[in-house]
């Protein structure tokens, strides 16, 4: 069977996780990591030892093949002798920054903000997420409320990466 055709890349920086569940009740910390899911794509974050506050600033790159795939997103507590722990989920989705991609933006001014997306009761937004023109790339900042656990939040910063020879 024939891989999907690529329509370009997702260049996605988890920035950071704001009040995230308490997974090990030991320590009364947790060691989170976040998994990006696309398809059949998975990658994910580096470790942040004892942290319900972390920092990751990790960029991680998802080829997309099908707009109306959402990313899915889940926080997990790094254990030793036990299976991670599920710190909670999020998903999103692609057609928004992509929609913005395809725009002629080469004479919009930096900062240009292209589009306000609300939360609303059938995403995940913990507040408004912006799409914007910064320093000649297409960006979406994105704050996601993790669903399935009492609190938390995962910070994100979206990059549309064109991919040669493929016209949006």
């Amino acid at each position: 069977m024939a891989s999907e055709p690529v329509i370009g890349k997702l260049s996605v920086r988890v920035v950071r996780g704001h009040n995230l569940i308490v997974a090990d009740p030991l320590t009364h910390t947790s060691d989170p990591y976040v998994v990006l899911c696309y398809g059949s794509q998975k990658v994910k974050t580096s470790v942040q030892k004892k942290n319900v506050n972390p920092l990751w600033n990790d960029v991680l790159v998802l080829p997309v093949t099908d707009l109306t795939k959402p990313v899915k997103l889940e926080v997990f507590d790094a254990d030793t002798f036990t299976a991670d722990d599920s710190m909670g989920v999020a998903e999103f989705i692609v057609t928004d920054i992509y929609d913005a991609a395809k725009l002629d933006l080469k004479h919009a001014s930096d900062g240009t903000r292209i589009k306000t997306i609300y939360p609303v009761g059938t995403n995940y937004l913990g507040g408004e997420s912006h799409v914007s023109w910064k320093n000649g790339k297409v960006v979406q900042d994105l704050i996601l409320k993790l669903k399935n656990v009492g609190s938390g939040s995962v910070v994100l910063q979206l990059e549309w990466v064109h991919v040669p020879g493929v016209a949006l």
